[in-house]
């Protein structure tokens, strides 16, 4: 075996290893997003129900936190080429079984087959590149490991657009064959297959990690079928997600008191990396909302085609990749994470601030994209200053290094959930209170309601349709009206957005007067 420094001397071709580090987050990035746009479709080719198609993400999800947990330990029995070209094989393998597939249990076998595979890209990413020795090369190869993360959100709802376009979802899947067969290509030719040294040899399997993927699967199954269950089984979901965080908290406890677990937790318990860790999870809450309710405003609300959101939204994830290049030349002349938070939330409210008060006529171009470049650019700034900070003092031992990064995306992963739990449950309430409003000033007294539906009735009449003529009035009113109610619903989330942005400006810039206090 070689010990970490020796791996982080051995020289890599620079573009082909650059372009390994940026090929992973990109390939994670772009399934999960090509996934997310693609949910209609697939739900309609594989014949599942929304609530069926929700377990296939929670599966997904616990085994992906079980990769990531054990990505230290077989790392140590793989070695680097071996894991990062059979993790691109796995990937490839469920990407072909989605898109073959015709069924619920096919669909999700795929899907973990793809989480077993791509699980682990983030950490072994970001682990690449600290072997590369301090110097300007490690930072040119965080900025490629963010641009690929950028790149990733731009790409991937491009491409399900387009397979919506050509009416075929099953080729997205299919497309995500090259980025696999690019990463094992290049795992191939520049990473050799070094296994990591510990002073204490890795444990196998054990009750740990069934308490993991346990707990997480009770508390992400929790937040899943709280999109279906809150309002009739609070209680139940509640006791759920408690039991949850008991048996996650049993884990680092069991992982404190083991030496070789799959997780040592007590090098991590330093205050910089804790508090990075809350604005991390701060970050994917927000990220993971978002993105749900993105497409909910511009499909269900604005009346867009889902192939045209899917490009709009790729559109404004540019904004990412421009925040990028802006601030990967700002950060190694002006490191001070004050002004970048201020910058990103500062974007994300002005974001909020224009998307909560659209209105049904609003133009595409003027109104919504630029708070979707808003929207990308503050997913970049907030969660790449968050990285450079969180793991400052823990790069000198790559386990740690290592460690620190599979907490931070195991908590990806529930953030994300969370995010979009919380943003379903508020469209569900707001949406049904406005629909309930809007229902009773559309009264049999209301002159308004017998004129218009007199009009609608005359233009189906002139269409030809002279028999179905009143119904069909009557169900183009009810579907106005849910347009309207959602389009409402939409409006409050983002204005609970713009509140929530508008205090972490006030708390972080309390802080910075605080701070500069205390060193008067």
């Amino acid at each position: 075996m070689t010990t970490p420094q020796a791996a982080q001397q051995r020289p890599h071709p620079p573009a082909l290893f650059y372009a390994l580090i940026a090929s992973l987050p990109f390939s994670d990035f772009l399934q999960t997003t090509v996934v997310a746009f693609s949910a209609a479709p697939v739900m309609g080719g594989i014949a599942a129900s929304p609530e069926e198609y929700s377990t296939v993400a929670t599966l997904y999800a616990v085994v992906a936190i079980g990769v990531i947990a054990l990505h230290r330990q077989l790392l140590a029995r793989l070695g680097w080429r071996h894991l990062l070209q059979g993790s691109a094989a796995l990937y490839a393998l469920g990407a072909l079984v989605c898109g073959l597939s015709a069924s619920v249990a096919g669909f999700a076998a795929g899907r973990m087959l793809m989480a077993l595979g791509c699980g682990s890209f983030m950490t072994a990413g970001r682990v690449l590149v600290n072997h590369i020795p301090p110097s300007p090369r490690r930072f040119t190869g965080i900025k490629l490991f963010a641009a690929g993360l950028a790149w990733g959100g731009v790409a991937g709802p491009w491409l399900a657009s387009a397979a919506l376009a050509a009416q075929a979802w099953r080729m997205a899947f299919f497309a995500l064959l090259l980025p696999a067969a690019v990463i094992g290509a290049l795992a191939g030719a520049v990473v050799p297959n070094d296994r990591p040294e510990s002073d204490t040899p890795a444990q196998p399997v054990s009750r740990s990690l069934l308490v993991l993927t346990g707990g997480a699967f009770l508390l992400l199954h929790a937040l899943q079928r709280s999109s279906f269950d809150f309002f009739n089984g609070a209680w139940l979901l509640c006791g759920t997600a408690a039991l949850a965080v008991a048996g996650l908290s049993a884990f680092v406890w069991l992982s404190r008191a083991k030496a070789g677990a799959a997780i040592s937790f007590r090098p991590l318990a330093q205050r910089r990396y804790l508090l990075g860790l809350g604005m991390f999870a701060l970050g994917y809450v927000l990220l993971g909302a978002n993105s749900s309710m993105l497409p909910v405003l511009l499909q269900r609300a604005l009346g867009l085609p889902l192939e045209v959101v899917g490009r709009v939204i790729g559109i404004g994830a540019l904004g990412g990749v421009a925040s990028w290049i802006v601030l990967s030349r700002l950060l190694p002349r002006h490191p001070g994470p004050t002004r970048y938070y201020l910058v990103g939330f500062g974007l994300l409210l002005c974001c909020a601030s224009q998307l909560s008060g659209l209105s049904e006529s609003a133009n595409l171009w003027q109104s919504v994209v630029p708070a979707l470049l808003c929207n990308g650019a503050f997913v970049i700034v907030v969660l790449a200053t968050t990285a450079m900070q969180t793991f400052q003092t823990l790069q000198r031992d790559e386990t740690t290094f290592s460690h620190a990064n599979q907490v931070k995306n195991i908590l990806g992963q529930f953030g994300v959930a969370a995010g979009i739990a919380l943003a379903t449950l508020c469209m569900q309430w707001r949406s049904s209170l406005h629909y309930a409003r809007l229902g009773e000033s559309l009264s049999a007294a209301n002159p308004a309601l017998a004129q218009t539906l007199t009009t609608l009735t005359q233009r189906f009449a002139a269409e030809g349709q002279v028999a179905e003529a009143p119904a069909m009035a009557v169900v183009h009113l009810g579907q106005w009206l849910n347009q309207a109610a959602t389009l409402m619903g939409a409006l409050d989330y983002f204005f609970v957005v713009k509140i929530i942005a508008g205090g972490c400006l006030a708390a972080i810039a309390l802080e910075a007067a605080w701070h500069r206090c205390k060193l008067a």
